[in-house]
This record gives structure tokens, sequence and C-alpha cells, in this order.
């Protein structure tokens, strides 16, 4: 399907209240859908955490931007020692009744088993903690029992108000749909944000969505075929709040880093899938000119996603 179909239809649900739920239910179609959301989100929680080092014997506060459809990243957090946990999103799209279909699983996937190698809790104590968390009656009762709050919609400040320093800082391709503007912000919060010794460790997904496997599949174009188009273009088509994303490689977040005087640990750029290579002789100038130093062109292609590892150095 070409992806201007698929871009068209968001579009005109990004104009209905409901819209981006209507976009997100198709996924939900999948009778995997929830094992496969709990086992995702569990293990890339995991995964970016041990990206760190980080001692879970004092008592810590932790940041996840981007919430989605699930509290599935935020329990994790919790379960691995967190004493707090903030997430917030710019939609609040959390029901009681998925997240119920969600806790189902915690047993399916050796949840408990998985966390337990990194967790200041006892293998005993995680299962008091799951059980307890599949025992409540709502979301409220759940985040109340794991102290993580949750904040939809929300803006940087509004952060602030419940804590002004953290100890981690974590986002699961969730950037990529922030505009540049708004990530100057947040990289300029997270040096103040980030206690000494803290991490901030971001995974971030580099391509066209509309080259994602799936239904909508534009199965023709390369995964960087939105770097061809000027901005003018490519908003028209997909510059809505569902379609969203900024076109803006691994380059644009190192410069960030550097600019506000961010420690970067490390970045490690990833390949996960096939590849259809991008003629870089097509790309934009509106692209090129995003970026402080005008990057070489096949730069801005190399990862298909990648974590971007940061660490708190401020006294």
């Amino acid at each position: 399907m070409d992806w201007r179909i698929k871009a068209f239809i968001q579009k005109i649900l990004s104009v209905t209240r409901l819209g981006d739920k209507m976009n997100h239910s198709i996924i939900t179609l999948n009778k995997n859908y929830n094992i496969n959301l709990v086992t995702y989100q569990s293990y890339e929680s995991l995964r970016k955490f041990q990206h760190s080092s980080i001692d879970l014997s004092k008592d810590l506060i932790a940041l996840e931007i981007g919430t989605g459809y699930s509290l599935i990243s935020a329990i994790t957090l919790s379960l691995l020692g967190f004493n707090k946990v903030l997430t917030v999103d710019i939609t609040r799209d959390i029901t009681f009744g998925s997240l119920k279909k969600q806790m189902k699983h915690f047993d399916d996937i050796q949840f408990v088993k998985k966390i337990l190698t990194d967790s200041k809790y006892s293998h005993s104590e995680l299962n008091e903690k799951v059980a307890l968390i599949k025992s409540v009656a709502s979301i409220d009762e759940l985040l109340n029992l794991l102290n993580i709050v949750y904040i939809a919609p929300y803006k940087l400040d509004d952060i602030e108000k419940h804590a002004t320093h953290f100890d981690y800082i974590t986002s699961q391709v969730v950037l990529e749909h922030i505009s540049p503007s708004i990530l100057e912000a947040l990289f300029k919060k997270t040096k103040n944000w980030l206690s000494k010794g803290g991490y901030c460790v971001h995974t971030i997904n580099f391509i066209d969505h509309f080259a994602n496997p799936g239904v909508f599949q534009d199965k023709s174009i390369s995964e960087f075929n939105f770097l061809k188009y000027s901005d003018r273009y490519w908003n028209f088509w997909a510059g809505n709040s569902i379609a969203y994303t900024n076109r803006l490689s691994y380059l644009f977040y190192l410069e960030l880093c550097i600019k506000y005087n961010i420690e970067i640990v490390d970045f490690i750029g990833e390949n996960y899938s096939d590849r259809v290579e991008q003629n870089h002789s097509l790309i934009h100038k509106d692209v090129i000119k995003k970026y402080n130093k005008p990057p070489k062109r096949n730069q801005l292609t190399d990862f298909q996603r990648g974590t971007l590892i940061l660490k708190g150095s401020k006294e």
C-alpha cells in the first residue's frame, strides 16, 4: 500500500477526538497483542537499565518519557527497586481493562524471573509484589501501590512539580516523535534533572514508520524514504499528531548532548532488519539543514535504531 494512503487515513483520524485510539486499535486485533506487549516492554526496560551502573539499594527516582498504552515499563522499573517512578505522555491512553489483560501474562513469560537478575528484591518479595499488582481493582490503586506518578497530558514543567532530579531517565522509541524544539528543551532539562552518577538511556527509532511491517506497510519504499521530501511536503502528509516523526538521525541527538554538556557514555547503533538502501543523492536539503554541522548524507542512514546512554555529572 502506498504510504500516502495510510498517511491520509491518519490525517483524517487526527482531527477526531478518538483518532489516536482508533489508529492504535488495529494493532490490538492480533490475538497475541498483550503477551507480545508485556514481553517487549519488560525486555526493553531491562535491556536499557542494564546499560547503567545504578545502586538500587538507595531510594531512587526514575522518569519514563512516553507511557504509551501500557504501564509495563513503569511497573518493571518499580519492581527493579526504584522508590518512585514518574511516567508521562502527551495523551492519557491507559485503561484498566487493557492493564488487566496484560497482567495475566506476568506469569506466562516468567516476568519475575527476568526482573530478578537486576532487582534489589528477593524472589519471594517479587512474587508478593506481583500478586498484589494482580489483585488491584483500579489504576489508581496500582499507582499508589507502586508509588508511580502518571502524568498525561503533560508539559516539561509539570514533571518538576513532582521531582526536580532523577537518578534514571528513559524512553523507548519515543524521541523520534518529538519536535526538534521540544527535544532542545528536553535535553536542556536533562542536564539539570540528572543526579550525579545518574543515567539517561533512550532508545530511538530512526526509520520511516510507513515502512514498518504491518497491514499498511509500503513495501516499495526504503526505511529512509521520508528523507527525500521537503518539510512542506512531508508535513502536509505526515505532520499530524498521529503520524508525526521528526526525521532526525542519531547525529542530532549527539549534537544536543554536546550543546548542553551532557556526558555521553555510549551510542549503540543497530540495523535490526534487512535494509532497503536509500539513494543518498535524493536526501532533501531541508533535512540536511536541521543539523548545526552539515552531516555527510550517508551518515543519515547509518542506523535503523540506536540506544543513547548518558550520565549525570553535575555536583
